[in-house]
């Protein structure tokens, strides 16, 4: 009883020690504390990609004074109510996060809309790995309060059989029992707490095949599956694309109420039921992550890119159908759903193309859409 005593002691001891020393400095910095999204203010990233083919031997990523990607916001929020305010907000295809300052496809559109709109602010709010659920918890916590005139959502990828389950979703409803509160109010106070909660969801994601890596299409293995398998996959997706479609009404709904205007944008991928261009590989036998091939992971993906169509059509609002204007050609991507810069630009222009007329009608812009836009 004595040793266990001791045991418990120096365990304690020990934790707090952790746990003074992760408050003074994190080595680790994340960007979801128990249930509330701490954004990276100011944060500079600086990623060594020497021995990458498709991406820049040296990447610099900044962020600003609300922790996204692009120029701050104006000081005067009069003069922000003023001007054209566009937030791109997505998982890791938005935040581009290999991608250096400037050659995002947030950036790409941020110029296309600048040479129709002088003084329009354009901002990347992409958090890499984040799903609806997250999307949802940076409208209630952030994006309602700063209040863009629009809202860009490129989703879809980062649902796929995502169940409830999910570290996010209890963001969006009281937590119910006692049990549930005190684990909230652990991690809340906590950094040792949620830097293990943390740990534990980017190991989770990584087993669930998220991630970044260059892809030699020529290398990667080739695999066929049964018709009969895939539709008891794709039969199998039935509950999650109900709870995706709830999240997305919920997206929409909370961006309508604060004077939001949102745009949906389907999610596109390298893989699918054709041939690359640059490669001449078939893109419906590669394999994808570890689970499925090309054919596969494009059907299942489409199921989730067809929610977001329905729910932008029954709301009357606009859908970028990116999934299917997207070129599949591994000169635009780095990985299976990466853009590399070319990529970046082919992305920024569609969505321009797409989103200038709705803007010029929408708010009676005193300026025309280029002719490709029409």
């Amino acid at each position: 009883m004595r040793r266990a005593r001791i045991i418990a002691v120096q365990i304690a001891i020990a934790v707090a020690l952790l746990e003074a020393c992760l408050r003074l400095y994190n080595p680790l910095p994340f960007r979801l504390k128990g249930e509330t999204i701490v954004l990276p203010v100011r944060e500079v990233y600086q990623f060594d990609n020497r021995g990458a083919r498709k991406l820049d031997p040296v990447t610099r990523h900044t962020k600003n004074s609300l922790g996204f990607r692009g120029p701050d916001p104006p000081g005067d929020s009069r003069e922000f109510d003023r001007r054209l305010t566009v937030l791109t907000i997505g998982g890791s295809t938005t935040e581009s996060l290999f991608l250096s300052d400037g050659k995002t496809w947030t950036d790409v559109l941020g110029r296309d809309l600048s040479a129709i709109v002088p003084d329009v602010w354009v901002n990347n709010a992409g958090l890499d790995g984040q799903s609806t659920y997250g999307h949802l918890v940076l409208l209630q916590s952030v994006v309602t309060r700063l209040r863009p005139k629009v809202a860009l959502f490129l989703v879809g990828t980062n649902d796929v059989a995502l169940d409830r389950a999910n570290t996010f979703d209890s963001a969006l409803t009281p937590a119910g029992s006692r049990l549930h509160r005190l684990q909230v109010a652990l991690i809340d106070h906590s950094a040792l707490a949620s830097t293990a909660q943390n740990i534990y969801r980017a190991v989770r994601t990584h087993r669930q095949g998220f991630g970044h890596s260059e892809v030699d299409l020529r290398a990667t293995r080739r695999v066929v599956f049964d018709e009969a398998d895939i539709r008891r996959l794709l039969d199998g997706q039935a509950p999650y694309l109900d709870q995706y479609r709830a999240r997305l009404i919920r997206i929409v709904q909370l961006c309508q109420a604060n004077q939001i205007a949102p745009v949906l944008i389907t999610q596109p991928a390298l893989f699918g039921e054709t041939i690359d261009p640059t490669t001449g590989v078939d893109l419906a036998t590669v394999q994808v992550n570890g689970r499925g091939n090309g054919t596969v992971e494009w059907r299942l993906l489409e199921r989730y890119n067809d929610v977001t169509r329905q729910v932008g059509h029954e709301a009357g609002i606009l859908v970028i159908d990116l999934a299917h204007e997207m070129p599949k050609d591994s000169r635009l991507f780095y990985d299976f759903l990466h853009y590399t810069n070319d990529g970046s630009v082919v992305v920024g222009d569609t969505v321009f193309r797409e989103l200038c007329p709705d803007l010029v009608k929408r708010f009676r812009l005193p300026a025309s859409c280029p002719a490709a836009a029409l």
